[in-house]
C-alpha cells in the first residue's frame, strides 16, 4: 500500500537532511523514496545543508576558524541535530549549543574557543533584537516606582576565562590570547551602529547581575559618586531608570 503523501514528505525532508545523503556513504537507500533521482536528491540535500552551514558561520566566523575546515563537529552535529528553523540566529545557537555539549566531554582545541563562540552568539543576539524586552520584565515594569533602575533588556553579561577581545581586533595578531578571568558586557548603546563589547571590573559585573528587575537604587548607595555610576551605567546604554 502506498504511504499518504504527508508521510512521504517527511521521508524527504528527513532523507534530505540526513547525513547520509549530504555526506555519502551507508545508510542513505531511503527505500520510500524509490523511483526518485538519487542524483538530484543528493544536489539538494548538499544544497540545503550548504545554505545552513552559511548561516551558521555568518554568525560563528571566529569559531569556525579555530575549528579549522576539517572537523569533525560539523558532521556529528549534522548527523544528531536537523535543521528546525530557517532563522539564522537559531540554526547558530543550536550548533553553540552542539559545541557546548561535545566539550563537555571532550577538552576544547584551542581551549579558549568556548568564549570566542559564546561572544559571538551573544553579538548576534544583541544585534538581532536591540530592543528584545521579554514578557516577565514587561510585566515587572507595571510594579516599578519612579526612579527605580534595571539592567537594561539588551544587556548580556559574559564571564569569560580568557581574554578573547583581541580576537576580534582588525589585524589581531594570531598569538594565544590571555588566560584571565575577564568580565565582559555586550549591548547596544543608544547610537551604536552595533553591539559593543565592555570589560568592566567585577564589582560593576555583580551590580548588572542584580539589577534583573527594577530596584530602588537607595538601597545600592554602597560607593561614593554611586549616582554619577548609574547616570555612566545609562548613558552607556546597560541600565535603564523608570521614568
Amino acid at each position: 500500500m502506498a504511504k499518504p503523501l504527508l508521510e512521504l514528505q517527511v521521508s524527504l525532508i528527513e532523507h534530505l537532511t540526513s547525513g547520509a545523503a549530504i555526506f555519502g556513504g551507508g545508510g542513505g537507500s531511503a527505500p520510500d523514496l524509490e523511483g526518485i533521482d538519487r542524483a538530484l536528491l543528493r544536489v539538494e540535500a548538499r544544497f540545503s545543508y550548504a545554505k545552513r552551514m552559511e548561516k551558521i558561520t555568518a554568525v560563528l566566523p571566529k569559531t569556525f576558524e579555530l575549528l579549522g575546515s576539517g572537523d569533525t563537529h560539523v558532521r556529528a552535529f549534522v548527523e544528531s541535530c536537523p535543521p528546525t528553523t530557517l532563522s539564522r540566529l537559531e540554526n547558530a545557537c543550536q550548533f553553540h549549543r552542539f559545541l557546548v555539549s561535545c566539550w563537555k566531554h571532550e577538552a576544547p582545541d584551542p581551549p579558549y574557543i568556548c568564549d570566542v563562540a559564546a561572544l559571538e552568539i551573544a553579538c548576534a543576539k544583541v544585534d538581532a533584537d536591540p530592543e528584545h524586552d521579554s514578557s516577565d520584565r514587561a510585566t515587572g515594569a507595571d510594579r516599578a516606582h519612579r526612579g527605580h533602575i534595571r539592567r537594561c533588556p539588551n544587556v548580556i553579561l559574559l564571564p569569560c576565562t580568557y581574554d578573547v577581545r583581541p580576537i576580534f581586533e582588525p589585524g589581531s595578531e594570531k598569538a594565544a590570547p590571555a588566560k584571565r578571568d575577564t568580565p565582559l558586557v555586550v549591548a547596544m548603546p543608544p547610537g551604536a551602529d552595533g553591539p559593543q563589547v565592555f570589560q568592566v571590573v567585577p564589582a560593576i559585573f555583580d551590580l548588572l547581575a542584580a539589577l534583573n528587575d527594577w530596584t530602588n537604587p537607595q538601597g545600592l548607595d554602597v560607593v561614593p559618586d554611586f549616582a554619577k555610576l548609574i547616570a555612566d551605567l545609562v548613558a552607556r546604554g546597560l541600565v535603564e531608570v523608570r521614568r
